[in-house]
């Protein structure tokens, strides 16, 4: 007669927790250097070189269009109320008409940098070449 010996059951090995945190850090580490960090958008101008001597350009008046961002976002070209949409017209007729004439556009530091930005994309697009950026005082 054959005698079935019981098996005895073993104890369950344990499981080492040392390589987990050099796992979670590794991971860590290639998400960190894989991932693409936008880079900051702002406005792209082309800025004048430096000049040698400072030098004062005189511009007669007739050759100047002044578009001004009130404290209240109201637009106005040459004290003219004016709707953003019409300043790309206007500034195109302009310029057909004298094709000396700068811009110069004027904002109120209690204006919002939106509109600032509105208007300059709207000179853009009447591809006005010369413009002057100048806060306005309060």
């Amino acid at each position: 007669m054959a005698v079935m010996k019981k098996k005895k059951k073993g104890q369950i090995g344990e499981i080492t927790m040392s390589s987990t945190s050099d796992v979670a850090f590794l991971l860590l580490i290639f998400f960190i250097v894989t991932t693409i960090f936008a880079a900051e958008q702002g406005l792209t101008l082309v800025l004048p070189g430096k000049q040698k001597e400072e030098t004062t350009i005189k511009v007669k008046e007739s050759n100047i269009a002044t578009l001004f961002v009130q404290a209240d976002n109201a637009i106005t070209l040459d004290k003219k109320p004016i709707v953003i949409n019409n300043i790309q017209r206007s500034i195109e007729d302009r310029l057909l008409a004298n094709s000396k004439l700068v811009v110069v556009l004027k904002v109120h530091p209690d204006a919002d940098y939106g509109m600032m930005v509105a208007c300059l994309d709207e000179l853009r697009l009447a591809q006005a070449n010369k413009v002057s950026l100048k806060t306005a005082e309060k």
